[in-house]
């Protein structure tokens, strides 16, 4: 067992394709560390095994009958359980990822991902990160670039067209809840990298705080992913 896990990391599988279950259990459980603890075909049953066994993660499709992936992460908070979800589903469209970044998902991966993914995935996750796959990273990059072009900026402020590509890379995800490391991870930067992109960020638009920075944007911008 790796050294960074201290006890078994216990999973919970959601999703209503039985046939893709065995799979997806034998893929965790070939990860050092990780064991599937039960695993439910209709949201309803996920919710009240979870809220007995409460596991560490769940990876959940979307489309599951009775409540679906995001009511399932809605029934999981009211219950006060600690288990993150990583969503695993077909679904990329913006809707979609931007409700899974109002409800903070833990990891979003796409099922024409590798196995490979998968266990990067719940790595990160395990340790205590968030993980998007790449494909669902660019749309999060392009959805906030793309408000950029259409959306009056305020007249407090320096104009966002003042950052640079990099650093609107680096607002997105510090908008979309990211911690430092998280954000460095998923650019493929160093940490010390990214907080200087940041400490240029807050310089141009005149903030000096994170909590100042996610303020002015929501009123300046009104991004979907916004939490």
């Amino acid at each position: 067992m790796p050294r960074w896990i201290k006890r078994m990391i216990r999973v919970y599988l959601v999703d209503d394709h039985k046939i893709l279950l065995p799979g997806l259990k034998m893929a965790v459980e070939t990860l050092q560390g990780f064991t599937v603890t039960g695993q439910a075909t209709d949201g309803l049953t996920a919710v009240r095994e979870m809220v007995e066994k409460e596991p560490d993660i769940c990876i959940c499709d979307l489309s599951v009958p009775l409540l679906n992936g995001f009511g399932i992460i809605r029934r999981l908070k009211e219950e006060k359980l600690k288990t993150k979800v990583i969503l695993l589903t077909s679904y990329s469209d913006d809707g979609v990822i931007n409700e899974a970044m109002q409800l903070q998902v833990a990891g979003y991966l796409l099922k024409e991902n590798s196995a490979e993914e998968l266990d990067i995935a719940l790595e990160n996750v395990a340790k205590g990160y968030r993980y998007f796959t790449p494909r669902i990273m660019t749309r999060m990059v392009d959805s906030f670039k793309g408000g950029l072009i259409d959306e009056p900026l305020s007249e407090t402020r320096l104009s966002l067209d003042s950052l640079t590509a990099r650093e609107k890379d680096v607002l997105s995800l510090v908008i979309s809840g990211l911690s430092g490391k998280e954000i460095a991870d998923n650019l493929n930067i160093s940490e010390p990298t990214m907080k200087t992109h940041k400490s240029n960020i807050l310089k141009k638009l005149h903030v000096k705080t994170t909590r100042e920075l996610i303020l002015l944007v929501k009123e300046g911008e009104q991004l979907p992913f916004l939490i």
